[in-house]
């Protein structure tokens, strides 16, 4: 509700579901949820339909009938297995399916399995060449979003930006360089997108979209005297189901529910370490071959597989940071190299409160008006005379006016007649915050059209992403929860989340519900109502984890890490990186002045310079390094690269436009 009335409530209703409009922009409703404005990324295929346009596009724009229908199964193709078995897939990219055991404290034959997706970009020498780096391990967040989808999106990226900058292909190069090149590797987590089993609360696809579709016309919360009642009781009523499916184990996929939180997870991480390792040594020999000599013996002594001594080399984002901390205590001494990125604070994520995350939101606006008064009206579509407060205010103005005021959108040739109301605008406002150079010149445009009267752009971006579900002949046929017939869905978070907190935090009332909801919403008027949903999705979730580690996550890891913050950083806030720092000594926080979530939201070579260092050398920025942006909001390139770091700008410019997705 506008802050005026906000203000009035002493029991301000928590946020709604997500409107499916807005579901399908951004992954659930946790710390790393934004996407492309149009993107589908709960799509009844196997994979995003962003991610397949981005496929095709990075494979020559292939577009043909047979092109697509590999695309959206490859994992169907390949059998799990006990050893990885990489198959090439997505263009340059290799999948593997890991069979691994579903309860990692009971691993008798016959007891359930879960077969993990991993992808994986080749680095660019093979494994007996002494320049091979290794297997960086990127995990996007979430909780609940598809590291595979992320890894075929930026990949390429993050293999730039680790990789040494001398081409491998050289031969006259300093001799006393060692450059460094590393595969890329990352995986869908328990119950998500093409690990199997998946995790679904709803008997068919067709009923989450009902669902999904009604929680948006219901609005957000304070949009109407009765929000916060239905909202309270429509989240539970799913919670609820949630729980009495697993409690009845009526099949083997409704029992994973036991075993997705992330301490599991750091297990299937290791196992994948493991059994790469295994890979690595074999590969070697079968390139070696009898070969002899000091080449042949030392590449044989470099791939050997260290058995349950694999390290780790990490780069975790968001949630990925919790994932990350969790493998830093159970597994500190396999940590060779470790970014995290977008830092929550582990210690509050596994208390179930989530009250760390909104301490810096709130200033972005201010910052993202500033810019737009320095572009002008040619480059900011919001621009209005006055300065940036003016320009602060018509922001303001414009969402507060569809609180009582919604705007109406006749049909036309191509589009649908909608109604475009306060709960459709803030919660747009949330992927524009996460990445305000990729987004904020878009919600410009709609804000401004809305200032207007004018609520055209932002139904076609609601309308072109409210797909239903078209499911194959054979599931329109099947029975409820028919496993080959689960799709992924928002509650996969919930089960991550759920089993992560203490659950004394979930057994709260109504009222207390409202109490929380109003101090979420003091720390942050823009995110702070759906921020409060998050912890509000596990009321009524009663499914206990079989193995938890609830912490303290802290301790002595065998080489540092490094942490990095944006200094206005809509949910991870930096002061959550230098809590971090403290808890694992020698780790060093480096900082971005920049504005968004997470590194790559804000272009910034300084710390891609300094993260390249840190894979290639170990070594570490000085405390204290805080790096200024190459790019910001409406205004472009303000900081021009150094001579040769031009191609890396242009991508780093060209992700954070669909980042993340």
């Amino acid at each position: 509700m506008p802050l005026k009335k906000a203000a009035e409530s002493s029991l301000g209703p928590p946020r709604s579901e997500t409107p499916q409009w807005l579901q399908r922009i951004f992954v659930g409703a946790g710390l790393l949820v934004v996407g492309k404005w149009a993107a589908s990324l709960f799509s009844s295929g196997w994979m995003s339909d962003s991610t397949l346009d981005h496929v095709k596009d990075s494979v020559g724009g292939q577009s043909s009938d047979p092109y697509l229908s590999n695309l959206t199964e490859p994992w169907s193709k390949i059998t799990p297995s006990k050893e990885i078995e990489y198959h090439d897939c997505f263009g340059d990219f290799q999948c593997a399916r890991l069979d691994l055991p579903m309860d990692w404290n009971n691993t008798e034959p016959g007891d359930p399995r879960v077969g993990l997706a991993v992808i994986k970009l080749a680095a660019r020498v093979p494994v007996t060449d002494s320049r091979y780096g290794g297997l960086l391990w990127v995990q996007i967040g979430g909780p609940g979003s598809s590291g595979v989808d992320f890894i075929i999106k930026h990949g390429k990226t993050y293999q730039m930006i680790v990789d040494s900058d001398v081409d491998p292909s050289l031969d006259d190069i300093d001799i006393h360089i060692s450059p460094k090149y590393y595969d890329i590797l990352g995986m869908d987590p328990r119950g998500v997108n093409n690990t199997t089993p998946r995790y679904s609360c709803f008997p068919t696809a067709a009923s989450r979209d009902i669902w999904t579709l009604q929680s948006g016309a219901q609005g957000i919360s304070g949009s109407s005297d009765d929000a916060f009642n239905n909202v309270f009781e429509r989240t539970k009523a799913l919670s609820e189901g949630c729980s009495k499916r697993v409690a009845g184990g009526e099949n083997v996929e409704d029992k994973l529910a036991y075993h997705m939180n992330t301490s599991p997870v750091v297990a299937d991480m290791v196992e994948v370490l493991e059994r790469h390792g295994q890979w690595r040594e074999k590969q070697a020999l079968a390139s070696i071959g009898q070969s002899s000599g000091h080449y042949a013996t030392a590449a044989k002594e470099r791939t050997k597989w260290q058995k349950g001594e694999e390290k780790l080399l990490y780069w975790g984002l968001s949630y990925g940071t919790v994932l990350g901390a969790n493998f830093a205590t159970m597994q500190p001494h396999r940590i060779e190299r470790a970014v995290i990125d977008g830092v929550a604070d582990a210690e509050d994520f596994a208390r179930g409160e989530w009250f760390t995350n909104l301490q810096d939101t709130d200033k972005i606006i201010p910052k993202v008006c500033e810019y737009c008064d320095r572009a002008g009206p040619d480059k900011c579509d919001l621009y209005t005379e006055g300065g940036a407060q003016a320009i602060s205010d018509k922001f303001e103005d414009t969402v507060n006016s569809l609180y009582e005021n919604p705007i109406g959108v006749p049909a036309t040739g191509s589009m649908a007649p909608d109604l475009i109301t306060y709960s459709d605008v803030m919660s747009a406002i949330r992927p524009a915050l996460y990445g305000p150079i990729g987004y904020f010149p878009d919600f410009a445009r709609m804000l401004n059209d809305l200032s207007k009267g004018n609520g055209t752009s932002l139904a076609m971006v609601k309308q072109a992403s409210q797909r239903v579900s078209t499911p194959s002949e054979e599931c329109l046929d099947a029975p409820p929860y028919a496993p080959g017939c689960r799709t992924p869905g928002p509650e996969t978070q919930l089960a991550i989340l759920c089993t992560d907190g203490d659950f004394r935090t979930y057994e709260m009332s109504k009222a207390d519900y409202g109490a929380y909801a109003d101090e979420l919403r003091r720390q942050s008027r823009w995110l702070g109502e759906s921020w409060a949903h998050i912890r509000m999705q596990c009321v009524g979730y009663d499914v206990r984890p079989k193995w938890r580690v609830p912490g303290p996550f802290t301790g002595q890891t065998a080489k540092p890490m490094l942490i990095l913050g944006n200094t206005h950083d809509p949910v991870t806030p930096i002061r959550n990186a230098h809590t971090m720092a403290s808890r694992w000594p020698g780790s060093v926080v480096l900082a971005s002045d920049g504005e968004g979530h997470c590194m790559f939201s804000s272009p910034n070579l300084c710390m891609a310079r300094y993260i390249r260092k840190y894979f290639q050398t170990g070594g570490m920025p000085p405390k204290g390094t805080v790096c200024e942006a190459n790019e910001r909001p409406f205004i472009g390139v303000t900081k021009p690269p150094e001579e040769g770091e031009e191609a890396l700008l242009e991508r780093l410019r060209s992700d954070a436009r669909t980042y993340p997705e």
